[in-house]
């Protein structure tokens, strides 16, 4: 019998599988999935027009360089578009500039209560995670810098963070970018930067062309409403993303993700009432919550992270009763945050009966 554990990077070894949102593929009842994170609506009908004509050409191979996007995007981001790369997700992005940046035995620091795929994607090149302790459950710059060292090879960051839900405001940014050396790059995950409104705030696009080892990454999964097609996209210096455009899959964008995530830019309203749902209900829930006396957190993305204190509840009691009632929420014990989960800001409907059915819960 081979042993296929010798057979890999020592550091594939610590990997633990990335566990998604529970879904309800494999079941006919009909959830309320507020797990993952995703848009409560559906793109618009004219865009979804498109679909059709898109898969009777599905025979013919998606343009590699995604140059209608790259220009959809310049135009809604006033971005330059060869300073663009598209992929996959923007899981896809951030596994190219793992493989791009990162040497085996380098390091790769990640904050405390970050994004989980950055550990998976650091350890799959073979790099040593280091962890930078959060401050009240948010990033700490100052963590991180005191973890730099002559190994490290790459910081990642989401701002907002996920699960958290906790900001890096321009001026704490700023001051971080300029104590980062010039030999490690910084990846700025913004996935959930288009909820934002607060003018403190930056994506980091505008900050680019000023730091040479700066990343954004951003995805069209959130806001865009298109999980299901995967698409992401990258923001860099030329220099930088020419490098990563030689290492990218060949057509590792469907032409279908291209065409639909092109028109989804030009859905002004679309993205406005997105918008506004989420700043109502980022505001209104918390307060609801923390009412039943669990602890819930201001947030700035699509999602709230909630607190059970175990002298009073059980959290594991909450989902359970919550999931019979066909509402799916996320348990963040992976995360390392054994008393919280997380609850996506969906519709208004399935988010009132979520904060009836919590309550019956909470009350029995």
């Amino acid at each position: 019998m081979i042993n296929i554990e010798s057979l890999t990077k020592s550091s594939i070894n610590l990997i633990e599988k990335y566990v998604p949102g529970e879904s309800n593929f494999n079941t006919n009842k009909k959830f309320i999935k507020l797990s993952s994170n995703e848009s409560p609506f559906n793109i618009p009908h004219k865009v979804c027009a498109k679909i059709k004509t898109l898969i009777m050409n599905s025979n013919i191979y998606p343009d590699g360089d995604s140059k209608i996007l790259k220009k959809s995007l310049s135009k809604t981001f006033n971005l330059n578009s060869n300073q663009i790369i598209c992929g996959n997700g923007s899981d896809d992005i951030l596994s190219i500039i793992a493989q791009a940046f990162s040497k085996e035995s380098c390091e790769v620091i990640c904050s405390e209560f970050g994004f989980i795929y950055y550990p998976i994607i650091a350890r799959t090149s073979g790099c040593k995670v280091i962890f930078a302790k959060a401050e009240k459950l948010g990033i700490s710059c100052k963590n991180i810098l005191n973890k730099i060292n002559k190994k490290t090879k790459i910081i990642f960051i989401a701002n907002p963070n996920n699960p958290t839900g906790t900001i890096i405001f321009r001026d704490e940014l700023i001051d971080f970018l300029n104590k980062v050396p010039k030999n490690v790059i910084t990846v700025l995950d913004g996935a959930y930067s288009e909820f934002i409104t607060d003018c403190r705030y930056t994506d980091g696009t505008d900050l680019v062309n000023k730091y040479p080892n700066l990343i954004v990454t951003r995805t069209f999964s959130k806001i865009f409403a298109l999980a299901g097609l995967r698409l992401g996209w990258g923001y860099s210096n030329s220099k930088i993303i020419e490098l990563l455009e030689k290492i990218r899959g060949p057509f590792n964008v469907n032409s279908i993700a291209q065409e639909i995530g092109s028109l989804v830019l030009q859905e002004k309203k679309f993205f406005v009432k997105s918008v506004k749902h989420n700043e109502k209900w980022r505001k209104i829930l918390p307060d609801k919550i923390n009412d039943m006396g669990l602890e819930s957190y201001e947030t700035f993305a699509n999602f709230i992270l909630i607190r059970v204190d175990p002298n009073k509840f059980s959290k594991l009691k909450i989902i359970d009763s919550l999931k019979k009632k066909n509402i799916l929420v996320r348990d963040l014990s992976n995360y390392k945050l054994d008393n919280y989960f997380r609850v996506s800001i969906g519709s208004t409907s399935d988010l009132n009966k979520f904060l009836r059915e919590l309550k019956r819960t909470l009350k029995v």
